[in-house]
């Protein structure tokens, strides 16, 4: 009974703490991806894709749209999220500002990665997701397993041979992944376009991948101690915080974008924080721990290899001590990279260095606003004006290529 009154007692103070709240951040922050489609008109499909070594990805799709309904033979665009990230990056912002709306009026049929243990990835054929063997991926799997087995099915359902690829952050990183290690996918790629585009960060700004990078091994030995295998998403408790705390009119909301400027650079003129409730409640969405400490290794090692676990393990799994290094050179397809010059994480320099190992690079675009930062790819006020109407000319240009090979 004392629990029961307790329980009511807070369902009463979240109502009086969210009654000045407008009706649809309160929605909003509660629907899952599917729903937030779904709610401003758009059709909205889920599909599980199993990979190959037994992981259930839910894959989300908006086929048309009310200005450009459902239709086969429509140009495919692969969406894929970054780091603790999920399909919802791309659609919480609304049909105003976020991508796959303004993708979805111009005819495209989208689809929305979800990398292996994210909210809506957290399944596995044989292994509980509480377990150490579920979360033993960094995001080299994701991008050698996840990305090529979610193409194929895409491929498959829609008739296409060929798609084309928009990635943010880790969702370019894990691109690069594939191509190295399957370099016959570029066959399947009429262009990749990539946001952020995350391989070296030898210019990194953020004081928690410094600090991360730096204790590296003191992190990983806390991790293991405490039997820590990954980190959650966000839950109805973490939701309700949101609400109480970031809201308009609420005393401190400004300190609700501290830690995301922390990761990615300042920008406050490109906050929306009305939608601050919505974002907290969406992101982040879960991820591994490797997933983490392999961009760690990346910085300390300043080189973008496969995942170090340490010189015996490295002997068995790769045949030497050191891991092998990922090979650029098999990125042929057509390839445009979209940067800024505040980013913390995808720093001017780093994606120089990058450009400079890629064999096939199109087009490098330097958003025009000088504190335009690494979250303002996908959450930004003007992110269309200064960005997507860029990406989706360049979409256009391309969508009717012919892959290379």
């Amino acid at each position: 009974m004392k629990q029961l009154i307790i329980l009511c007692a807070t369902l009463i103070l979240a109502v009086n703490a969210n009654s000045d709240i407008h009706p649809d951040i309160i929605e909003d922050a509660h629907l899952d991806a599917l729903g937030l489609l779904r709610k401003y008109g758009y059709p909205a499909e889920e599909h599980i894709v199993e990979t190959d070594d037994g992981y259930l990805l839910g894959i989300h799709r908006c086929p048309g749209s009310p200005m450009s309904p459902p239709a086969f033979g429509k140009p495919v665009v692969l969406l894929q999220h970054g780091m603790l990230s999920s399909s919802a990056d791309y659609i919480l912002m609304g049909p105003q500002t976020s991508l796959v709306y303004m993708l979805a009026d111009a005819g495209y049929d989208v689809w929305l990665g979800n990398a292996r243990g994210n909210r809506y990835s957290n399944r596995h054929r044989s292994r509980h997701n509480e377990t150490a063997q579920f979360w033993d991926f960094s995001w080299h799997e994701v991008g050698s397993i996840d990305i090529p087995n979610v193409i194929d099915y895409i491929r498959a359902r829609t008739g296409q041979q060929a798609i084309q690829y928009v990635g943010h952050s880790q969702g370019t990183t894990v691109f690069w992944v594939m191509m190295s290690q399957h370099p016959y996918y570029n066959r399947r790629i009429k262009s990749a376009h990539f946001l952020a585009p995350a391989a070296y960060m030898h210019h990194t700004r953020s004081p928690y991948v410094i600090f991360l990078a730096t204790f590296l091994h003191t992190t990983e030995l806390m991790l293991q101690m405490m039997g820590t295998h990954y980190f959650a998403p966000t839950n109805e408790m973490d939701i309700q915080g949101g609400l109480e705390n970031c809201h308009d009119g609420a005393p401190n909301q400004q300190m609700c974008t501290i830690h995301t400027f922390l990761i990615a650079g300042f920008n406050s003129q490109e906050v929306n924080f009305t939608m601050l409730p919505v974002i907290h409640a969406h992101s982040p969405a879960g991820a591994s721990a490797m997933q983490m400490i392999h961009h760690a290794q990346t910085v300390r090692s300043r080189i973008f290899r496969q995942y170090d676990h340490g010189p015996t393990i490295n002997l068995v799994r790769y045949g030497s001590t050191i891991p092998p290094r990922y090979n650029f050179a098999n990125v042929q397809c057509p390839t445009l990279l979209y940067h800024s010059t505040n980013d913390w994480l995808a720093a001017p320099e780093d994606v120089q260095l990058l450009r400079n190992e890629l064999p096939n690079v199109h087009k490098q675009y330097l958003v025009r606003q000088h504190s335009f930062n690494h979250m303002d790819f996908i959450w930004a006020i003007n992110v269309r004006p200064l960005l997507y109407d860029e990406l989706l000319a360049d979409l256009n240009a391309y969508k009717n290529a012919n892959p290379v090979g």
